[in-house]
């Protein structure tokens, strides 16, 4: 199709021809029709002039909600595969429906409210009976006596505070008055340095995890009473990150013997990339910078894996495959289909390719090819509940395979046919957006559908991609990093962070343990981890002496 011309409508142009298509010859339907169409050229016009309008609005404007679609989940009760293929018509019955009607439909909804135990740094304050103690004789005189209720009625109250506290000390100074000698009070034992450890973690997990950009907390510590500069930030997580680097590399190996990864880009800006002081030294015109995300598990403990600069996915991929100890089995390497995911022709992967980028296709073509895109997309949907499924019944990998082979097999099956029908019989024309996302399937479809053929195989890459949240949060606060350094100090202590909140740790605590404690982390990293430091800690005698 080419390119229209682009031609102004003022809100007089739009009534002229209003008038005049209700007084033409066309029939109600058709001015229905081309009136919309114009109200639809003018608004968008007024829209694009006026205001601002992201892509995301208009898809809005146009239908295009979001990727979700009504599916109802499985009862616990096995489903059972129904389909079959229809050569009259262009759509095959490959959806069979689970049966819901166990489902319980009364579990209560949960009022939203948080429990006094959610109160983990709240001081307890015990409030005792002004007038009344446990074994008084009950004031109405029937003869009874008053004992204590377990537990105590708890009620919450708030305070407005600041995230940094601040104490001033006086040191006192005495100067003798005839050798001019001069004593001063000597600092306390706990108090070493302007910040502390704690101080330190939390301007770190505010940004690197909160998002919240060092010049915006520098302006509230300014209004709190407690400054904090920006630059001052700067130099207090390079403090964290001299100790945190450690936890990195040790989660990279330990990550590197995983069974299986995850792996996505997302972009990032490096001021010094763009501007050319920094460079890649294989391809210096290069100016792409990256963020990857990279999930892996170590005995079940998750390990979430940052890296920016101007890498790929796949070069990140490799990096840490390097550090894979040899005679382990081949990995799965989770991904969407873009070039950059691959890895050193060198190393060897099981590589799925993500059933979700597959559906996408589909979802952006139902509006204009429903019937075609609801077969494709109610396939998916119940190999989803099958999947489903799995998950309830917590069924091993093997279990979870041979479930997969017996009903979703059938169902990938029958797809196939389909789609391999449709294109055969000119249907879909090959290189239209149908015949493209046709082509996209069947190109693939090895890679789409490892799940039916190798034990632990995962269906997409939704949990790398939840992942990269925490990058993009940061990115759309921060907007860039001024040199690759800083991109690399942010990507690693994102990761160590993220591990340890995906492993049920409270980062704050964490990384000023790994502050206090940096001396023993540098020489025994791998008994630092978030899953095991708290059995580090307890082992450290009282008589340790503590990292300045």
């Amino acid at each position: 199709m080419k390119s229209p011309k682009i031609e102004s409508l003022t809100s007089e142009d739009f009534d002229q021809l209003r008038l005049a298509i209700e007084q033409s010859n066309l029939s109600d339907a058709h001015k229905i029709l081309v009136i919309g169409v114009l109200e639809l050229c003018l608004w968008l016009q007024q829209k694009l002039t006026f205001s601002k309008i992201s892509i995301s609005n208009l898809k809005k404007a146009f239908g295009v909600q979001s990727e979700k679609r009504s599916w109802d989940k499985p009862s616990d009760s096995e489903v059972q595969a129904e389909s079959g293929v229809s050569n009259s018509t262009d759509s095959a019955d490959i959806s069979p429906k689970p049966d819901t009607r166990s489902i319980d439909k009364s579990k209560r909804k949960g009022h939203g409210r948080l429990g006094a135990d959610a109160y983990t740094a709240a001081e307890t304050v015990v409030l005792k009976h002004p007038d009344y103690t446990a074994g008084d004789p009950c004031p109405l005189l029937c003869g009874g006596k008053l004992y204590e209720l377990k537990p105590p009625k708890v009620f919450i109250h708030i305070e407005g505070g600041q995230l940094f506290n601040a104490t001033r000390y006086e040191t006192q100074r005495l100067r003798c008055g005839l050798c001019g000698e001069l004593y001063t009070t000597p600092r306390l034992a706990n108090v070493t340095e302007k910040y502390d450890a704690r101080a330190k973690a939390m301007v770190a997990v505010l940004k690197y995890q909160m998002g919240l950009p060092l010049y915006r907390l520098a302006q509230w510590q300014q209004q709190t009473g407690v400054p904090i500069p920006d630059t001052t930030q700067w130099g207090l997580c390079l403090e964290v990150h001299q100790v945190a680097t450690y936890i990195f590399n040790a989660c990279l190996i330990l990550g590197a013997q995983s069974p299986l990864f995850f792996q996505d880009d997302t972009t990032v800006k490096v001021l010094s990339v763009m501007a050319g002081k920094e460079a890649n030294p294989d391809r210096p015109d290069k100016k792409g910078t990256y963020t990857t995300g990279l999930i892996a598990d170590h005995y079940g403990h998750s390990i979430y894996l940052f890296f920016s600069g101007i890498k790929h996915a796949g070069e990140n991929l490799t990096r840490v495959l390097n550090e894979r100890e040899t005679g382990l089995p081949i990995p799965f390497q989770a991904c969407d289909a873009l070039p950059q995911n691959n890895i050193d022709k060198a190393l060897e992967t099981i590589v799925c390719h993500c059933l979700i980028h597959g559906r996408r296709k589909f979802i952006e073509l139902e509006n204009y090819f429903p019937e075609q895109a609801s077969t494709v997309l109610d396939a998916v949907g119940c190999i989803y509940a099958y999947e489903d499924h799995c998950k309830k019944k917590k069924l091993s990998p093997l279990d979870r395979l041979a479930y997969h082979q017996k009903y979703s097999q059938p169902i990938m099956d029958i797809l196939k046919s389909w789609m391999e029908q449709q294109l055969n019989e000119r249907k879909a024309e090959p290189n239209s957006p149908l015949g493209k996302s046709y082509h996209y399937w069947l190109n693939r479809w090895d890679t789409l559908t490892q799940f039916l053929t190798h034990a632990g195989a995962p269906l997409d890459t939704n949990m790398v991609e939840r992942a990269l949240k925490i990058a993009i949060r940061v990115r759309k606060n921060s907007l860039f990093h001024k040199t690759l350094n800083g991109a690399k100090v942010g990507s690693e202590l994102m990761s160590v962070i993220h591990t340890a909140l995906k492993n049920g740790i409270n980062p704050i605590d964490y990384l000023t343990v790994l502050q206090l404690y940096q001396e023993q982390v540098k020489q025994n990293p791998f008994a630092w981890l978030p899953w095991n430091y708290q059995q580090a800690l307890s082992s450290i005698t009282e008589e340790t002496p503590l990292a300045a």
